[in-house]
């Protein structure tokens, strides 16, 4: 089965999947707390799950120019926090909940998106107004879900082809406006280069287990070289993490 999302008039609708009920309920929890930009879950049967079409473009950083303004990203980063504060309210709803596609992790102050990139959100004019794809949501704390955004949306990579994003101060500037946009702690700042190295070899982990367990999409991934991509990015990281650490402080 093609398990690539697709709209039918408002709704989107995508294969269930074994988390698919854990999802559901992170989202009708996020909607009864007040939080109205992520989808809206409209149920499933045995093979499809349905949510609310958020409207807006979307696109990645290399595909959609408007991924790589300042407006963009300080709105992107001010979307996470305020995801993060309601995610946190639906902790107690969840409690009972499960499974999730990545394993919680502690503390669980939050409910991590998992994938908060370029890709995942829903842009109107200068502002991101809606978050997508939530199928590798997972308890576990901010910093988590704070590195893998920053990683992306700074970006903080050597394999990055954008003109204007290619060099590391820029990437360094984005990812102090992204910081500060969130309002992020200085202890956390501090952490990030050692946080993104962590969730980046989690996520290698996680292809490779996926891959060898059968699963076409991370096969094909490790076959069109995303591992190499990260397992690159790593060293990079781990080469300027003092560079890192002190200019999301300056």
């Amino acid at each position: 089965m093609d398990e690539t999302p697709f709209r039918r008039g408002d709704t989107i609708l995508r294969p269930v999947r074994p988390w698919t009920k854990s999802v559901h309920a992170l989202l009708g929890s996020l909607r009864r707390h007040g939080f109205q930009a992520a989808p809206i879950p409209m149920g499933c049967d045995e093979v499809w799950e349905t949510v609310s079409y958020l409207p807006g473009t979307t696109g990645d950083i290399d595909s959609n120019d408007a991924m790589g303004s300042e407006a963009i990203l300080k709105s992107a980063a001010a979307l996470l926090r305020r995801y993060h504060d309601f995610s946190a309210l639906c902790l107690p709803d969840l409690s009972s909940v499960g499974p999730w596609q990545l394993p919680g992790r502690e503390p669980r102050e939050i409910v991590c998106h998992g994938d908060f990139a370029p890709y995942n959100v829903v842009l109107n004019g200068d502002e991101v107004t809606g978050i997508i794809d939530f199928e590798a949501a997972h308890p576990g704390p901010r910093s988590w879900d704070l590195a893998y955004a920053i990683y992306r949306w700074a970006p903080l990579s050597s394999q990055i082809s954008v003109e204007g994003l290619d060099k590391f101060d820029a990437q360094i500037g984005r990812a102090r406006i992204f910081a500060d946009s969130y309002e992020m702690a200085v202890d956390a700042r501090n952490a990030l280069p050692t946080a993104i190295i962590a969730r980046l070899k989690a996520l290698l982990d996680f292809m490779e287990h996926e891959a060898a367990c059968g699963v076409e999409k991370y096969r094909l991934n490790i076959e069109q070289g995303h591992d190499r991509v990260y397992r690159l990015d790593i060293d990079y990281i781990s080469a300027f993490s003092a560079e890192i650490a002190q200019g999301l402080s300056q």
